[in-house]
């Protein structure tokens, strides 16, 4: 029979207890409203990948500006949804790639490389995000949370022109405190599994390129070397394009405007949509957790920050919304 009261397994009792009373200090730090915002923000995150690559597959768009949009995804910038340049994720860009397998890691930076060379072009949007789960926020060394999704490729890959399947992918998210608010950004993108689904997201390691702009507090666009490259001959050439495709006859600006009118309605219509489901979503825990309370607090205290992010969505809604009708007023013309 052990002896449970000798010095080595007294040391060992205090080290466990304090594991546990340091895991249950920092479990306690995350309120519920904390949660419910890193939730919403992480959905919100990874519907701004699917709009992402949306972007990068858009003929519409000149290779710089594809190049600007993948490397301001990763660096510092207002528009960033990596949490750095050291990301890595399972490559899906080959359509015979379905699950995880080994040698499909690849870096964040090649893998929207890879998807802008070998993923076709369109003037529509081919990629959507389905079925949307957004798990419970755990913390580890710092709060995390995992969004499992439905992932079509509606578009080929020009390879060999072979379709897409819909298949399962889950991504990693880390929030961050910044004052009162929480950032929150993607560490890992992957195939959906069982061993996905269980492992603890661990933190990418940025270069030293990311380290030098984060520690300046500045974003990439701001960067006085972030110029846009010395025109080539092709560059020319698609200067030549452009001028002639801005002076067609006004049939192309009413097409255009059409254009603009129909994508700003339906962004105005999915920002109210989603306002309204968050609010939903917020009210009914105010309900439940008004009859649980003896003096609740108000709505407003409770559901704070979420419910600003719900109006907020719904005021962005339906200003985009109202834009829409000038656009097309503008096709009438």
């Amino acid at each position: 029979m052990k002896n449970f009261t000798s010095p080595a397994w007294r040391i060992m009792l205090a080290t466990i207890t304090g594991i546990l009373l340091a895991s249950q200090s920092d479990a306690q730090t995350l309120t519920r409203k904390d949660a419910d915002e890193i939730r919403v923000l992480a959905r919100e995150r990874v519907k701004g990948l699917n709009d992402l690559l949306n972007a990068i597959a858009n003929e519409d768009l000149s290779n710089y500006e594809r190049r600007y949009l993948m490397m301001n995804s990763y660096m510092p910038s207002n528009d960033q949804i990596f949490v750095n340049d050291g990301v890595i994720v399972e490559d899906d860009v080959d359509p015979k790639h379905k699950a995880s397998a080994p040698g499909l890691d690849t870096p964040i930076e090649k893998y929207l490389s890879n998807f802008d060379l070998f993923y076709t072009k369109t003037e529509t949007n081919t990629i959507e995000f389905t079925n949307l789960v957004v798990s419970d926020v755990k913390v580890d060394k710092y709060p995390f949370v995992k969004v499992f999704y439905t992932q079509h490729f509606k578009g080929k890959s020009n390879k060999d022109n072979t379709p897409y399947q819909p298949i399962a992918r889950v991504a990693e998210l880390r929030a961050d405190k910044s004052g009162n608010d929480w950032i929150v950004y993607l560490t890992r993108l992957a195939f959906n599994s069982s061993d996905a689904a269980r492992a603890v997201p661990v933190s990418p390691k940025p270069s030293a390129t990311y380290d030098s702009l984060s520690r300046k507090k500045e974003p990439v666009v701001s960067q006085a070397s972030d110029r846009k490259p010395v025109a080539k001959p092709e560059d020319a050439k698609e200067g030549e394009r452009v001028f002639q495709e801005l002076n067609k006859p006004n049939q192309a600006e009413i097409q255009n405007a059409r254009k603009w009118g129909a994508i700003k309605l339906g962004v105005g219509v999915a920002a109210l949509a989603f306002g309204a489901v968050t609010y939903s979503m917020l009210n009914k825990d105010y309900k439940d957790y008004k009859k649980r309370i003896d003096n609740p607090e108000g709505l407003t205290s409770y559901a704070k920050p979420g419910i600003y992010v719900s109006v907020g969505a719904m005021a962005v809604g339906l200003g985009v919304s109202l834009t829409s009708i000038f656009d097309f007023k503008r096709a009438k013309q």
